[in-house]
């Protein structure tokens, strides 16, 4: 350019007249196109080098996103060892996601389709419960390598005190004397604990500060209130106070603030977080495929980064199949808990639709006969160009060990492929085969949208063409609802059921075989054989269809008397004619058919989108499953889900938003729950051993412990250890001097009060004993190997406030949770003593009322009150007699204002209802939640029948069954008669009703 410019400035200063000079002319015009030339190539050149440039930065926003999607599948082996992924798998992965997006207008589709791509891939291969931490956490990477996550905040959202901890450790904190710390209370509607999270947001988040401060100013109350105090919507979709919802707020924020007001709102706020963050993927394709992977019509496919994956065998078929230069196809994996027969169903149903030829082996053993089986069939296969099944993979390690080798003799042909049907188990499956497979969990989901989403996704495509009945697609969507809900009564451990290990081998095969068993009775026309031989047209027998699924295909798998009852009533409340009209609603659920299902006419792909449209998390509640909102119904997935994810944080390397300068390594993990503080119910006894520990447990324990001594606590237990009998006498021949004095001849029920004040004793002697010991230990610096186990596992307890465990067990069936305060515990068995201190001054006769949970055994003081019953009935009478039972009457008393026995029978208190509420004014049981979860009952009158002459035959009403707490054994004390009227007996039996003498 230089040189030309030069070479034209010379021809234009020099004394040649150029319109005399026809070669100066041409040279000049020459000169002039060239430089034309050269300056239209160097434009040409630097468009090329910015858009160069801009593709170069794409490609490395590209890589970046790629490298944030591998790395969280990798974190998530610290979840579970069974998530395995190679790179070189996921290089391909990431291949063919560039490739599918060359024709992308914008560099976000492209970023969208590496991310769904990664995360469909690697999700379905996820167990229910960890799909939610893996696509949690990939959200929360993501926004980090977008630079929308600070120091902290990771922390903040599994614990606000742990954030605390991090935060002033990082010199992120405030003065003591700022007016952040000194803050109080603007409200007084408002908790201590959501105060004490947004203050700790404020302390150690400059980006809060300002709206801190001005909470309580300018009308601003009702705002915070409506997020803070609202029941009734869904505060993790309300507008946020002081317009801290602008586009300048990051969803990671938006998050925080929530999770600050709205611990119980947790999980719903972290999926608005992920939809906000990954947005909701809407594929703009032309046919719909089921799960099976079958072509079924023009549709919508929708697939978002919440919910079930399904199990689109089709899409894992075309992932295995050889990618040259290899010539070996990838095996693929069917994991499974217990549905090994869905992971069968699934593949017969698929190979028969593709026409496929295919070899099955049901493996039994781990022999080396077996191992040659594989072999052999696998090498018929391959020459075959057929598939093989391989049921029950996980009986044969050393064949999982062999596949590999397997498959390399011979050259894979394009139509061989290799099924394994195994369990979940990372001890039984190799690495490397979970590295170099496609896996997907094939599981029904326990989730009741997700359950109910995939029942009707497995159904056959005529099913609706089954019956011409108008009500047969609500029929259907009860079925589905019915089989859900009887799974998420299970996951709510002993709140909903009373043996819930009885509910977890329910899968869909049961749901398979009711639906047969509805289907033949919706057909027509419907006959019946007359005496003569004739058929006679009937209508729907519902009572048929109840007894058979209750009885025969869910009542299979129960073992307990009363969750038969409570299964029988859920049957009876869905599979009615009442529960197929418009208007049939769940109460205290709010939940009603969706419209579709009353159409004519419809399609099975209309019903699933509009089972897809109800809110998630929404059916996940007690009510969902017709139980009421307890402190014991509590599914524990937030406790489950964040101690995780913690976990995951922990493994971590540090960077400059997440730090590991307070934990530089992760925690040795102690014996005992991860009290973390996830959330103000994650720490009760029902749900906190779902959690791991992590380096927020730590902290809290730190926290809590930093001012505490063990010699501290010791001595303080020991100042509130009651002391019982006489120190002058033992305590045997004090109780026996007591004994003595009474009136009246009760043998054989002294002798049992004797030995109730003996297990007494010697629990406290064991409490004395070892609190002294361990005090003691203290004072002289004597600890380790220096102490026994007995001891040292005392100690331990006791320092992380938990009860000892030999004490526990001790107590017996009455024994509280480890987490139970021990102080409280000892004040308790001091209340023990005082009763049995005036069962001792009294005696039997003249004793007004029986507090049961005073007894170890409180099953032998009713035992005795029977044999007093039958002695006093037999009289003169001989032969035999028939069986005796218990009637209760609930009575106005108060036990405090008891003075004499009943004529008949005992008084007894200090029973505790769950699953209903007692009008105080009448006494009368209502259905509906208690405010503290269970009900204290009034004094009972407690009187002994025959069976045949007991009074409350007469009457309806529900035998309740009294255990010692919600944690024992579930073996009932003895039966409650509960009645109310206007309200059946079975209603009682669908809220699961349950009696505790301890209200744990």
């Amino acid at each position: 350019m230089e040189k030309l410019e030069k070479s034209m400035l010379e021809s234009l200063s020099s004394d040649i007249r150029l319109m005399n000079e026809l070669p100066a002319t041409k040279k000049l015009a020459e000169l002039k196109k060239q430089y034309d030339e050269t300056l239209d190539s160097q434009e040409r050149v630097e468009s090329n080098e910015a858009t160069n440039t801009r593709n170069r930065e794409l490609s490395r926003e590209f890589a970046r996103r790629g490298a944030v999607c591998f790395h969280v599948m990798q974190y998530l082996r610290e979840v579970n060892p069974l998530y395995q992924v190679s790179y070189h798998q996921f290089q391909q992965l990431y291949d063919s996601a560039i490739a599918h997006s060359e024709r992308a207008q914008r560099a976000e589709e492209t970023l969208e389709k590496i991310t769904h791509m990664a995360y469909t891939t690697f999700a379905r291969g996820l167990l229910e419960r960890d799909r939610f931490i893996f696509t949690l956490l990939l959200a929360i990477e993501v926004e980090d390598s977008l630079g929308n996550i600070g120091p902290g905040e990771r922390e903040f959202l599994v614990s606000p005190n742990y954030s605390a901890v991090v935060m002033t450790k990082l010199g992120f904190t405030q003065p003591p004397d700022s007016k952040i710390v000194q803050m109080k209370k603007p409200f007084d509607w408002m908790h201590d604990d959501q105060f004490h999270n947004l203050q700790v947001l404020a302390t150690h988040f400059e980006w809060f500060q300002e709206k801190f401060e001005r909470m309580p100013k300018d009308g601003r109350e009702m705002e915070w209130r409506m997020l803070c105090d609202n029941v009734e919507k869904e505060p993790e979709n309300m507008p946020l106070p002081d317009k801290m919802d602008s586009k300048d707020f990051a969803p990671m924020k938006r998050l925080l603030v929530v999770r600050a007001v709205r611990s119980d709102r947790l999980m719903q706020a972290s999926t608005v977080f992920i939809h906000r963050v990954l947005g909701k993927n809407w594929s703009n394709v032309n046919l719909k495929k089921d799960y099976s992977g079958i072509l079924q019509g023009p549709e919508q496919d929708y697939t978002g980064y919440y919910g079930d994956m399904g199990l689109d065998l089709s899409v894992m078929y075309k992932q295995s199949a050889p990618v040259p230069p290899s010539t070996l196809s990838l095996p693929i994996l069917l994991l499974y808990s217990f549905e090994a027969k869905a992971a069968q169903s699934r593949f017969l149903d698929f190979s028969g639709r593709r026409q496929a030829p295919r070899l099955m082996v049901t493996i039994t053993d781990n022999s080396q006969a077996t191992r040659s089986k594989v072999r052999k069939t696998i090498r018929k296969a391959i020459a075959e160009g057929s598939w093989v099944y391989l049921h029950n993979a996980h009986n044969a390690p050393n064949v999982l060990n062999s596949l590999e080798s397997f498959l390399v003799e011979k050259p894979n042909p394009e139509g061989f492929r290799l099924w394994v049907a195994c369990q979940a188990d990372p001890e039984v499956i190799p690495v490397r085969l979970l590295q170099n497979s496609i896996k997907a969990v094939v599981d029904t989901p326990k989730v009741m949208k997700d359950s109910m989403i995939r029942s009707f996704s497995w159904f056959e495509p005529d099913i609706l063409k089954q019956s011409s009945r108008p009500e047969w697609p609500v029929m259907l969507h009860n079925m589905c609802f019915l089989h859900a809900a009887i799974q998420l009564r299970a996951r709510f451990g002993q709140g909903g059921w009373n043996c819930p290990q009885d509910f977890f081998n329910i899968g869909y095969s049961c749901l398979q075989e009711a639906l047969a068993i509805v289907q033949n009775e919706f057909k027509e026309p419907l006959t019946s054989v007359a005496p003569d031989g004739s058929q006679n047209s009937r209508s729907v027998s519902y009572n048929g269809i109840r007894y058979m699924v209750a009885e025969i295909v869910y009542g299979s798998h129960v073992t307990d008397f009363y969750d038969q009852q409570s299964l029988c009533a859920m049957v009876d409340f869905w599979l009615s004619s009442g529960a197929l009209k418009r208007d049939f609603e769940v109460k205290g659920l709010k939940y009603r058919h969706p419209q579709a299902f009353f159409n004519p006419n419809v399609r099975l792909n209309t019903l699933i989108q509009a089972l897809d449209s109800a809110p998630n998390h929404n059916l996940d509640v007690p009510e969902g499953c017709h139980i009421h909102q307890t402190i014991v119904t509590l599914l524990g997935d937030d406790q489950y889900v964040f101690t995780r994810l913690n976990k995951v944080f922990d493994s971590m390397p540090s960077t400059l938003t997440l730090s590991h300068k307070m934990f530089p390594r992760p925690p040795t993990p102690f014996d005992g729950p991860a009290q973390a503080g996830i959330s103000k119910t994650s720490n009760n006894p029902s749900v906190v051993h779902q959690g791991v520990f992590s380096t927020a447990s730590y902290a809290t324990h730190k926290i809590r412990f930093k001012d505490v001594e063990l010699w501290q606590i010791c001595n303080d237990l020991l100042q509130k250890t009651p002391k019982i009998g006489n120190s002058s006498k033992s305590f045997r021949e004090f109780v026996v001097e007591k004994i003595r004095k009474l009136p009246g001849d009760y043998p054989i029920f002294n002798d049992f009060i004797m030995k109730e004040c003996e297990i007494l004793h010697q629990l406290l002697t064991e409490v004395r004993n070892t609190l002294t010991t361990i005090r003691n230990a203290c004072e002289n610096n004597v600890m380790g190997d220096q102490l026994s186990d007995h001891y040292l596992s005392a100690a331990d307890d006791l320092y992380h406030l938990r009860i000892p465990r030999i004490w526990c067990k001790m107590t017996g069936t009455t024994a509280p949770p480890y987490t139970y305060n021990a102080a409280q515990w000892l004040r308790d068995l001091e209340d023990r003593w005082k009763h049995f201190e005036k069962i001792l001054s009294m005696g039997r006769k003249a004793m007004p009322a029986y507090w049961l949970g005073a007894f170890f055994n409180p099953r032998g003081l009713l035992a005795l009150l029977k044999q007093e019953a039958i002695k006093n009935y037999c009289g003169d009478r001989s032969g035999n007699f028939e069986q005796f039972t218990f009637q209760t009457d609930t009575t106005f008393r108060d036990f405090g204002h008891l003075l004499q026995p009943p004529p008949e029978g005992v008084y007894i208190h200090g029973i505790h209802l769950w699953g209903c509420s007692i009008e105080k004014t009448t006494n009368e049981f209502q259905d509906q939640a208690s405010r503290q979860g269970y009900a204290p009952l009034p004094v009972l009158h407690l009187q002994c029948y025959p069976v045949n002459e007991k009074p409350a035959l007469q009457e309806p009403s529900f035998q309740c069954p009294l255990y010692a707490s919600r944690i024992s054994p579930r073996d009932p004390i003895m039966e409650i008669d509960i009645k109310k009227e206007g309200i059946p007996p079975m209603r009682w039996a669908l809220r699961g009703l349950t009696a505790t003498i301890w209200p744990y």
